[in-house]
């Protein structure tokens, strides 16, 4: 059979998000790029219990979808300690701005409001997840 090279391009699996949000952020930067994409599994009704949501493009546009998602990701640790400078021991740092004004949370607190204990239950990563308050950078501890 020959092909026909006014067929439409395959539709492929670009990126798989654990919530609804960061895969509509995902979406929204390749529409503002102008990179056709749709979402797959968004109205999940039990969370990441039922599978991750996941974001499809045309396979001719991937390499251009990945540039636009992965060009502003750039891998982030917590930093140790800078010299002159001592904070309580295992205090994280943060990746982006140094500073120690970072609060890291794994599990909820007995104070959180019925919404935010049920998000951080369903929504739970392995690792801490942190906040900087200097910068406002969200980031995994290591």
């Amino acid at each position: 059979m020959p092909s026909d090279s006014s067929a439409p391009a395959a539709i492929v699996l670009l990126e798989s998000f654990r919530d609804v949000i960061t895969a509509h952020l995902a979406k929204n930067q390749l529409d503002a790029a102008g990179i056709p994409c749709f979402l797959g599994n968004e109205n999940r009704p039990y969370g990441p219990v039922l599978g991750a949501v996941r974001l499809f493009v045309r396979a001719t546009d991937v390499a251009a979808a990945q540039e636009v998602l992965h060009a502003q990701r750039a891998p982030m640790h917590a930093m140790p300690p800078e010299s002159g400078e001592e904070p309580a021991a295992g205090t994280p740092r943060c990746p982006r701005c140094h500073h120690s004004d970072v609060v890291c949370r794994h599990q909820p607190q007995p104070t959180d409001n019925l919404f935010v204990k049920l998000r951080l239950w369903l929504l739970a990563s392995e690792k801490p997840q942190c906040h900087c308050f200097t910068c406002g950078l969200e980031f995994e501890a290591e």
